[in-house]
């Protein structure tokens, strides 16, 4: 993996590894549980988390195949991944994207963190087989960025995490 591309996943995966390492402390029953009727609970965050990342490493492993016409990453795309970064900060609810479906109404905590550990192992190796010519050609699409390179894949999904890391410790403090 290029160098700068193992820096960002390794601070991804550190994030989540202390998210993990935070949560062992509290009762995995009490994370399976929503607090209210429209609140998801901490599975369910992770859920989300993880939903997100194993389908943009599917989609990314499917646009590989067909790198034809993939244009190089320009200013307006870090420009749209920068005001996705900033709408991450506000204090607004944003609706999940309809493509990462409909949220379960109970998620196993156990089941969803062997997932995302799963899910993790498949974006490293994902991350090992792009060639140097890809990195920053737009072969990732973010709902609201639109097409990004790897290197903003990954910022994004770090500014995923956080914002929603967030919302975990809000739950947890809550309960």
């Amino acid at each position: 993996m290029e160098k700068e591309l193992e820096l960002k996943f390794t601070k991804l995966e550190n994030s989540r590894l202390q998210l993990l390492e935070q949560l062992k402390h509290v009762d995995t029953n009490k994370l399976s549980i929503s607090p209210s009727h429209n609140k998801w609970s901490v599975a369910q965050v992770i859920y989300h988390l993880n939903t997100a990342e194993s389908l943009s490493t599917i989609y990314v492993s499917k646009k590989m195949k067909d790198i034809n016409n993939i244009k190089v990453t320009g200013a307006i795309e870090w420009f749209k991944l920068l005001l996705v970064k900033i709408a991450f900060i506000l204090p607004f609810k944003y609706k999940a994207p309809a493509v990462l479906g409909d949220m379960p109404k109970e998620i196993n905590y156990s089941d969803i963190i062997n997932k995302w550990e799963e899910t993790r192992k498949n974006l490293r190796q994902l991350l090992n087989s792009i060639p140097d010519e890809l990195l920053r050609k737009n072969i990732f699409k973010q709902p609201a960025a639109g097409r990004l390179n790897i290197y903003q894949m990954i910022d994004f999904m770090q500014a995923h995490f956080n914002r929603h890391k967030k919302q975990i410790e809000a739950l947890i403090k809550a309960k």
